[in-house]
């Protein structure tokens, strides 16, 4: 019997290691008969994680969705919409990795904190939702949903798809991160959605960021968001196609002329060197 006992311990122990776990960091002793179900460590890309995770995020867009209906074309209908649109976001960047490039999924492909930021993305969430609820608060008749909700609810929707289709285009090739050197299995996708845009997860994203700020009539989020994504991706293809025409040469130098961009990366590397003379 207490081989038995002491295999259940081991078992779990193995299952779920001291360091995860709401108890992790206290001692555990062979005569607990719980364990922890929920992780406080993303690092672990353990199966529980994924599972609690997941749930949430599918919460989130049951009570999204729900409050949609029940609200209807109203204020509270309109964010009920935003609520399932950011659960189904992040529902298809994990999705997308897991199945076409299981290799490399892990926590971090719910993309929680993009590019490994700490904060930044829940604090700009948090600051379009504050927005929205002072606006509605002071002037109701601002989020009265209309013509901008439908546009806004549109180019969202466009950004959802390009993102997602970039990302199950690309296979094994996407990757959430600047790549410095090349992998063995790293191709030049030119083909797709990549035959008529050279950056469609960037240019995805950022229509989804901002057609949510539009549809939920938030001003000045829109307009941060707008400023604020536009610098980050310019400087980030930058840099990113110079990695490129590191790994694949003329290759990706015919490519990049014969595919254009709604980026505007050679204006921003233009102006960035010529920033970069003036400085020197």
């Amino acid at each position: 019997m207490d081989e038995r006992r002491m295999a259940n311990v081991d078992a779990r122990e193995a299952a779920f290691p001291p360091q995860v776990g709401v108890s992790r960091g206290k001692q555990r002793t062979p005569d607990k008969w719980w364990t922890p179900i929920a992780s406080l460590d993303y690092s672990s890309h353990l199966a529980h994680n994924i599972a609690l995770t997941s749930f949430a995020l599918g919460i989130l867009a049951a009570a999204g969705l729900s409050t949609a209906l029940v609200g209807g074309w109203s204020a509270l209908g309109i964010l009920g919409i935003y609520a399932a649109f950011v659960s189904l976001y992040h529902m298809c960047e994990y999705l997308s990795v897991a199945m076409y490039n299981p290799l490399r999924v892990s926590m971090e492909s719910f993309m929680f904190q993009p590019d490994g930021e700490d904060g930044g993305y829940a604090l700009a969430i948090c600051v379009s939702l504050v927005e929205y609820a002072v606006e509605w608060w002071f002037y109701p008749g601002l989020k009265r949903p209309g013509l901008v909700t439908v546009i806004g609810f549109a180019v969202a929707a466009v950004g959802q798809v390009l993102r997602t289709l970039a990302m199950v285009t690309a296979k094994v090739s996407f990757n959430h991160y600047v790549a410095t050197h090349r992998m063995t299995d790293h191709q030049l996708i030119t083909h797709g959605i990549y035959k008529f845009e050279r950056h469609p997860s960037y240019v995805g994203f950022f229509l989804w960021a901002v057609g949510l700020q539009v549809m939920t009539k938030n001003l000045v989020s829109a307009a941060l968001f707008a400023m604020a994504l536009g610098f980050f991706f310019c400087s980030r293809t930058v840099y990113e196609e110079r990695m490129l025409v590191g790994f694949f040469g003329e290759q990706y130098q015919t490519y990049r002329k014969t595919t254009p961009s709604l980026i505007p990366v050679d204006i921003w590397a233009y102006v960035a060197k010529i920033d970069r003379k003036t400085n020197e």
